[in-house]
């Protein structure tokens, strides 16, 4: 019952530091885990201070946390969902003096699971082609993986729970893509207005951030699912 409320995001702990902010700040991957397991939204946003409102993800990017950020990513962290200041998780990867080889395996596993290089901005000079390269190397293993999971009928995993309960966006709910935040008037042609739903999680998303398919259904032919319900599928088989 306690890991079950520290998995509230606003459940303190402590000194009053949110549990899965501490679990990020001490480097506990895994209380971290725990606490996913437990049912903590991987979309929570917390307020550090001085920080605009970020994400787990966010926070786990800012840190080159690359363990946190699998944890995540395979618990539905969205890879190029926006802070309050538009920024992706990819673009908060210490640059500099605070780089280094954990900054390249961060940004590989966060193209892994679908971030965009192109969204990579502040990295010059040789260091910043090492982390440009990881940042490639996950994006080629984000297109290869040809997996189609599926849904189980049955299941009592937090994941599962929170697919179940995910509510169908309307199509004019948003003008841009709940994922990344591209706006769909950019994405529009003749034969694709840019805009499809996540027949998983409900959400509208540009076809970037929907080009994985599901099984959602037993006996019926793989469906639409955005990067994070791909990622969130493949932790449940």
């Amino acid at each position: 019952a306690l890991l079950a409320s520290a998995a509230d995001r606003a459940a303190p702990c402590f000194d009053g530091t949110p549990a899965a902010l501490l679990a990020l700040r001490t480097g506990s991957h895994g209380g971290l885990e725990a606490l996913l397991q437990a049912g903590l939204d991987p979309a929570a946003r917390l307020h550090p201070s001085g920080l605009a409102s970020r994400s787990l993800l966010h926070l786990a990017a800012a840190a080159a946390d690359a363990t946190s950020l699998q944890l995540l990513l395979a618990h539905g962290a969205q890879p190029n969902g926006l802070d309050e200041s538009g920024r992706p998780p990819l673009s908060l990867l210490p640059a500099g003096a605070e780089g280094g080889e954990g900054v390249c395996a961060a940004a590989e596993v966060l193209a892994s699971h679908g971030a965009r290089p192109e969204l990579l901005r502040g990295w010059e000079g040789s260091q910043g082609e090492l982390v440009r390269r990881a940042a490639q190397s996950g994006v080629a293993a984000h297109r290869a993986r040809r997996e189609v999971p599926a849904l189980p009928a049955a299941s009592a995993h937090p994941l599962a729970l929170r697919a179940a309960a995910a509510a169908w966006c309307p199509d004019d709910s948003s003008a841009t893509c709940m994922c990344c935040g591209t706006p769909f008037a950019q994405l529009s042609g003749l034969f694709d207005s840019g805009k499809h739903h996540c027949r998983l999680l409900g959400l509208l998303v540009c076809s970037d951030c929907s080009a994985h398919r599901a099984v959602l259904k037993a006996g019926e032919a793989p469906a639409r699912v955005c990067d994070a319900a791909h990622s969130m599928l493949r932790t449940l088989e």
